[in-house]
């Protein structure tokens, strides 16, 4: 019998996409116009894409976000506008003023959108964390909905935005009170990670635009707490959870001139990265057994089954379980010189300074760089 045919998965569109619609959608019916069924939105691309409106009433549109088979927090968010009459002095200084033609736009937060405090991203300091591909999917909507002249003020609201920015990377960039309207091409790729990748690449420019020239890239929540307790020192923003992409972070910290990047992680991605693997996600690479064995032979004396043994071992965790525990920061030691070796080969001269953590997150070993 055969295998059941695997459906496509499913894309959808971005915050900024749906911010774009319901502003256009408000202004339309502030202006007459009945909006019967989904909305026509042009995008980036210069496609024209539907998209389905919760609820509108003149001057005023709902809409709910289609993230599609994309895992975002912000799937599902209720995005609202309202659009109305204005005159430019009634702009704040955290507003965008964006001409349309001969008309004038103020585009503010109506509430849930976080307010822009640090350099470095694609909204201007002090002001709505609205990047620049949404603002301009918003004028060129208006424009192709007839906006030509006069003052407008749109103002653009996420319901509990707040509450959603706490499970973002938000409050690390410096984006407070709310979450941020992204979307460079409008469209959400089911499952992409260059949106986590453009993050921490963001999240490092920011910290070298804040005048801090180190980086502290974390692998996880644990590993990130253990360093923020031993580098008080460090300024928020240059703590970075980079999750599996190590290659990208290193070479984003030398891009920026860094002088030194400090990698706080498990033994397992420390394994990893001494193997030599750029992307160390669990469905992408395998731990190097035969390399950990390798490693702990210099330390210990294993027996033919242990050897065997951590030869069929899956984690890093399991083969520390045959392995002496006197020998285990002896085996860390190795592991980080050798990955620091390996980080050479994606950013050579940039020092890297190990924090390794323990499974409950303690400190195992603080291992300082080999400068190059």
């Amino acid at each position: 019998m055969s295998a059941p045919l695997r459906q496509p998965l499913r894309k959808g569109f971005s915050t900024g996409a749906n911010a774009a619609a319901a502003i256009t959608a408000a202004w339309k019916t502030l202006n007459g116009e009945e909006i019967n069924g989904p909305l026509p939105l042009l995008f980036p691309d210069g496609e024209t894409r539907t998209l389905p409106l919760a609820d509108c009433a003149p001057g005023f549109a709902r809409i709910v976000k289609d993230g599609g088979d994309d895992p975002d927090c912000t799937h599902g968010a209720v995005l609202e506008a309202r659009v109305s009459a204005a005159v430019p002095e009634q702009a704040a200084r955290e507003d965008y003023l964006l001409p349309i033609g001969r008309a004038l736009l103020i585009l503010r937060s109506g509430g849930g959108i976080g307010l822009c405090t640090l350099p470095g991203l694609d909204c201007e300091q002090h002001k709505w964390a609205i990047n620049h591909g949404p603002r301009r999917m918003i004028t060129d909507n208006l424009a192709r909905a007839g906006m030509r002249e006069g003052c407008w003020l749109a103002e653009i609201s996420v319901r509990d935005g707040e509450k959603l920015a706490g499970k973002t990377l938000n409050p690390l960039l410096g984006v407070v009170g709310g979450i941020s309207i992204l979307g460079t091409s409008g469209i959400v790729r089911p499952y992409s990670h260059e949106a986590y990748i453009a993050t921490i690449r963001i999240c490092v420019r920011s910290t070298r635009l804040s005048g801090f020239r180190k980086a502290v890239f974390c692998t996880g929540g644990r590993t990130a707490a253990l360093a923020k307790t031993l580098l008080p020192e460090y300024p928020s923003i240059s703590f970075i959870c980079i999750g599996d992409f190590i290659a990208e972070s290193l070479q984003s910290a030398g891009e920026q001139g860094m002088t030194e990047a400090v990698v706080a992680c498990m033994p397992g991605k420390l394994c990893k990265y001494a193997a030599g693997f750029a992307n160390t996600h669990a469905h992408k690479v395998a731990q190097d057994m035969p390399l950990f064995l390798r490693t702990a032979e210099r330390h210990a004396p294993l027996s033919g089954e242990a050897r065997r043994g951590i030869l069929a071992c899956s984690s890093v965790r399991q083969a520390l379980s045959l392995t002496p525990e006197e020998a285990h920061l002896s085996i860390y030691r190795d592991l980080a010189a050798e990955a620091q070796r390996q980080f050479q080969r994606h950013v050579p001269g940039l020092p890297v300074r190990f924090l390794i953590s323990g499974f409950s997150g303690n400190l195992l070993l603080d291992i300082p760089p080999c400068h190059p």
